[in-house]
């Protein structure tokens, strides 16, 4: 559930939305449905549609993953008032993935699991918040 803080143009509200917009995206690895996240996720995010794809791969061809529980530990705004756009830097935790084909085989080697900082480029407006760029840090 969205927490209200996540509709909040501030620095809160961005770490907020910022750790529900990764909570929608770790759904999306367990599910493969990625409705809501894309409602918050700009069209031209480049990291996103990668991310988005490689869902999509696994879902699309009947098979399915286990694993891959996504984790927020640590996400800091870098609040500049009145700035179009607004930055946070997130720590991004991901378990491993193990992939399974439509017939129930674990062929393909697991994704390891993985610990990257990420800086989340997000803009308010009417609609709230939305992410309009993704990219690694470091």
């Amino acid at each position: 559930m969205k927490p209200a803080l996540a509709d909040q143009n501030s620095k809160a509200g961005l770490e907020a939305f910022t750790k529900y917009w990764f909570a929608l995206l770790d759904y999306g690895y367990q599910t493969g449905d990625l409705k809501a996240w894309d409602a918050l996720t700009g069209p031209n995010c480049e990291f996103c549609a990668s991310l988005r794809g490689g869902i999509d791969d696994v879902y699309s061809a009947n098979e399915w993953m286990v694993g891959g529980k996504l984790t927020t530990p640590s996400v800091e705004a870098k609040w500049k008032p009145g700035a179009p756009t607004q930055g946070a830097a997130v720590q991004v935790f991901q378990k491993e993935i193990t992939y399974f084909d439509k017939d129930g085989k674990s062929e393909r080697a697991p994704s390891p699991e993985s610990n990257n900082g990420v800086a989340l480029i997000g803009t308010f407006g009417s609609a709230g918040w939305q992410v309009k760029d993704l990219g690694r840090l470091g």
